[in-house]
Order: C-alpha cells, then sequence, then structure tokens
C-alpha cells in the first residue's frame, strides 16, 4: 500500500473515530442516571397509604432537565412520576389535549434518539425518553384514535383525565413528539394528571393490572 493510500486509510479511520467518540460523548452528556431514592416523591402520597408502596421498586431516572420514577402501589398499582424542570413556570390550564391524534410509534422512532424504559413491563407502558427536551415552555399531550377520555378530572392545581390509552406522546410548543407512551397489546386503563406543586410541574400516570376506576386518586397528596 502506497503512502497516499495509507493517509486516505488513515483520515477515514480518525474520522470514524472522532465521529464515535462524539457520539459517545453526547450520550453521556444527556443519559439519565439511575438511582434508589423513593423518598424523592413520596410526598405526592397520602400518609395512609405510604406502608402500602413497595419502596423496594421505587427506581429512578434523573437528570438536570427531568426526572421519572416508578412506583409499585398493593404489589397491583404502578405509577409513574415524571418532572421536567424547564416548564416549572407553565400553567398547566394552557396544555391542550389532541384526542384523535396521528401517534404513530414507528414515525416516532424513526428521529428518535435518547432512552427507552418499561420494555415488556406492562401494564406500564413503554417509554421513550428523548435525550434533548426541547420542550421551550409549550407543552401538549396526544392520544391516538384508539386511546378514549372516559372522564375529565380537575382541581386546584391538577388536571388530567381517566381514560384508556394504546399510544400517547408528549410535544414541544411546535407540536414535535419528545417523549412517547406505547401499551403496545390494548387500550389500557390509564388515570393520567398534571400536577402543579410550588413552580413544579408534574406529570402522574397510574395503571394496574387490576381493574379500577378514577377513584384512585384519593391515594394522592394533591395539595
Amino acid at each position: 500500500m502506497n503512502k497516499k493510500r495509507k493517509r486516505i486509510l488513515l483520515m477515514v479511520v480518525s474520522v470514524i473515530v472522532l465521529y464515535i467518540v462524539f457520539y459517545i460523548g453526547r450520550v453521556i452528556v444527556y443519559i439519565h442516571s439511575t438511582t434508589h431514592n423513593p423518598k424523592e416523591y413520596l410526598w405526592l402520597y397520602n400518609d395512609s397509604i405510604k406502608c402500602d408502596l413497595d419502596t423496594m421498586f421505587s427506581i429512578g431516572e434523573t437528570r438536570k432537565t427531568d426526572e421519572c420514577y416508578n412506583y409499585l402501589y398493593k404489589s397491583g398499582y404502578y405509577i409513574m412520576i415524571l418532572e421536567y424542570k424547564q416548564l416549572g413556570s407553565l400553567d398547566i390550564q394552557n396544555v391542550l389535549f389532541h384526542t384523535h391524534a396521528n401517534v404513530n410509534l414507528n414515525h416516532f422512532i424513526s428521529s428518535f434518539w435518547g432512552e427507552e424504559y418499561n420494555m415488556d413491563l406492562y401494564p406500564r407502558p413503554e417509554t421513550y425518553i428523548n435525550f434533548k427536551l426541547p420542550f421551550q415552555n409549550g407543552f401538549s399531550v396526544s392520544l391516538d384514535t384508539t386511546s378514549r377520555i372516559e372522564k375529565w378530572i380537575e382541581g386546584k392545581n391538577y388536571r388530567g383525565f381517566f381514560g384508556k390509552i394504546l399510544h400517547m406522546s408528549f410535544n414541544n410548543a411546535e407540536g414535535k413528539p419528545l417523549v412517547f407512551f406505547d401499551y403496545k397489546y390494548i387500550a389500557t386503563p390509564t388515570l393520567f394528571l398534571l400536577y402543579k406543586h410550588q413552580g413544579r410541574f408534574i406529570v402522574i400516570i397510574i395503571n394496574s393490572k387490576e381493574k379500577f376506576d378514577d377513584k384512585i386518586i384519593h391515594i394522592l397528596n394533591l395539595q
């Protein structure tokens, strides 16, 4: 191999190595850190039910921009808590809910660059979270045509619904989906809430293998 070919080969290899290093570096910067700190969101639950929370399985995924925690209640209720730090000033009354929307996993995955959680852990939704979440102080919820809202729920500092969800996405101010939830098999009974507390923007999602209704909200301390 002559010197010219060697130089070209060296340049190609260098570019590939730099790309890999750059890619890994970006992933390290944006990836969540796994933690086991069940006390982080225990304040969201009423004292009377805290003894029924299995904190052994309260695994959290945390980073500077957002957090995602999972709790197990009475061995049958799966509770996901998500907090988005950059949306602390957003009024939950300004959040739009789009029903019968084109919420398609294949379309989302085609441009997805991020992390996947709760894979094959039904009734928890398989969850896709982008490495970067540029909500731009805007937030909307989209539900696919199979999902349906059965009852709207609203209080002084929370709003949401009880219904059945198959596919759902969280979108930024421009309507771009940044987080995707896939229940895969069937539209699944779900309590979904947006909650504002002392400048914090929190999403609560409750599912169960058992039959339940919107009264499950009473396990929460939504002050």
